[in-house]
């Protein structure tokens, strides 16, 4: 289960996942309920009906999976909630939705601490077990960890450094640490929406520019609406799917063997691919008619400025230094 399932979520993002496909015969308090924000009908459904399928072989028809995409049983915040009362058994949510449970998360999303692939996976590598058992006692059994490309800015006008922001109407995911302080370092006056508003939001004009992947701008096709993407990138969106304690105790241990398995059988080298799809989808974009920008030579400077402001007003109120200072320390390579 240390494997990544990858969670085409946004902001997680990025989001790629099933619709439900719950066995009629399995019995209802034996049906694992999980909600997501991915869409219907994209590649990651088909895992999760092979997951559902061998969880059905493996118990006779005990056992299954129901599943809530699109947004149906309300952004993150709503799901969490629902979670915490029962109400829903599983998740998978971006840093900002597992920042509403462990609130330290939110420092793997702080700009310019982890900014590559490589550094991910030091950082996963090292503090992975540490992460699962801060879940565990928050009442949540963390299954596995999901990435969805790397966070870029995109928008209808160019972005060449942050401060141009400030001319734009950029989205504000309402519970994300990270995005409020980025928006307050830049002098931008974000535009708080829920994610499953977002698409109707771009439609309308009301919001005119977005922080997200590639992979998850196409996977909810905002892309349609927008035509600028820095080069650069900023970061990794990292996810996870996540349980309530209760429910994932009250699974046999065969049952719980043979879900581990399947997941694991079914998102094997999802990271990879994962990865290459991001990539390809920001290329498709150029191809299509995007515009790619670069930062000036001052707005690099800027970049690198804002993140060290966000770093250090989130540090205290977020996380603690010394996690930051750990984080940062392992991600190089310390």
């Amino acid at each position: 289960m240390r494997k990544a399932i990858a969670c085409t979520l946004i902001l997680a993002f990025a989001m790629a996942i099933p619709g439900s496909t719950s066995p009629a015969q399995a019995k209802a308090k034996n049906l694992i309920r999980i909600a997501t924000l991915a869409p219907r009908n994209t590649d990651l459904t088909r895992g999760f009906q092979k997951i559902d399928q061998g969880l059905k072989t493996a118990t006779n028809g005990e056992w299954g999976i129901r599943l809530y995409p699109s947004g149906v049983a309300g952004d993150e915040k709503d799901v969490i909630r629902k979670m915490r009362v029962g109400q829903m058994d599983a998740s998978i949510v971006t840093t900002t939705g597992l920042a509403q449970i462990v609130r330290e998360v939110a420092v793997l999303n702080a700009p310019g601490v982890i900014t590559n692939y490589t550094e991910l996976e030091r950082v996963q590598k090292s503090m992975n077990k540490e992460w699962e058992q801060t879940f565990e006692k928050s009442g949540f059994k963390l299954i596995s960890w999901g990435e969805s490309g790397q966070y870029r800015y995109f928008s209808k006008a160019p972005v060449t450094r942050p401060g141009d922001l400030k001319n734009m109407r950029p989205w504000l995911w309402p519970e994300s640490h990270v995005m409020k302080e980025i928006y307050k370092a830049v002098g931008a006056n974000g535009v708080p929406l829920g994610l499953p508003e977002v698409y109707g939001a771009l439609q309308t004009k009301m919001i005119d520019a977005v922080i997200a992947t590639s992979l998850a701008l196409v996977a909810l096709q905002w892309h349609s609406k927008l035509d600028h993407v820095t080069n650069e990138t900023s970061g990794v969106l990292l996810g996870a799917m996540i349980m309530n304690s209760k429910k994932w105790e009250s699974i046999p241990a065969d049952v719980k063997s043979t879900l581990e398995e399947e997941i694991r059988k079914n998102t094997e080298g999802d990271s990879k691919s994962v990865r290459k799809n991001d990539l390809r989808a920001y290329k498709k974009l150029l191809k299509r008619g995007y515009t790619g920008t670069n930062y000036s030579a001052q707005g690099k400077k800027e970049y690198d400025d804002m993140s060290a402001t966000v770093r250090k007003r989130m540090t205290g109120r977020v996380y603690p230094q010394a996690l930051l200072d750990r984080v940062i320390k392992i991600a190089r390579g310390g």
